[in-house]
């Protein structure tokens, strides 16, 4: 990947966050790791998937929509008789740039269901049980792609802004991760 693109540049100032989430979330071990996985990533997504609802949508965009998994994820979690926890989870994507933010963090963990899908298949969820969310985002690669192509047209000088709001949105991420761990669904 080209140093000089945005993607590369929002990656490089997210890096560290990234990698704390991804220590937070697995490997996913064990039906007991998968639950506390699936709550605190539900509490999260539903968390940003609402704040979606009301965000100041990039021109940029066209008609390009993100995945949404939150009917996907209350399946899931009624599955396993769990309910998210609530952690006090605050994103502002009041502007074009802070909405690019939250949606990188959103589609690029596309990346990574695609090593969880096998975990939890391995633990025995799957598309009928458990791991609904996990199958259909795993599958998600022309959506990424595609906000990519999108994410290259946003200002140069509201780079800065939306790798704020994308650090935000992997701060909220590990909150809600560190509070389902706290809890031990």
């Amino acid at each position: 990947m080209p140093a000089d693109t945005i993607r590369h540049r929002l990656r490089a100032a997210t890096q560290p966050r990234h990698a704390i989430l991804d220590t937070l979330v697995g490997p996913l071990q064990s039906a007991s790791t998968y639950r506390t996985y699936l709550a605190g990533i539900a509490a999260f997504r539903l968390c940003a998937e609402q704040h979606l609802n009301t965000a100041a949508w990039p021109d940029i965009l066209g008609s390009w929509q993100p995945r949404r998994l939150s009917t996907l994820l209350m399946q899931d979690l009624h599955d396993l008789s769990l309910t998210p926890p609530a952690p006090d989870i605050v994103l502002t994507p009041d502007t074009p740039a802070r909405t690019m933010g939250l949606l990188y963090v959103l589609e690029g963990s596309a990346l990574g269901a695609r090593v969880l899908v096998r975990q939890a298949a391995a633990l025995g969820f799957d598309n009928s049980c458990g791991a609904r969310h996990l199958t259909t985002q795993a599958g998600a690669g022309y959506e990424w792609q595609s906000f990519l192509h999108c994410l290259e047209q946003i200002p140069d000088d509201t780079v800065v802004i939306t790798a704020n709001a994308a650090a935000q949105t992997f701060d909220a991420a590990i909150l809600a991760m560190r509070t389902a761990i706290e809890l031990r669904l």
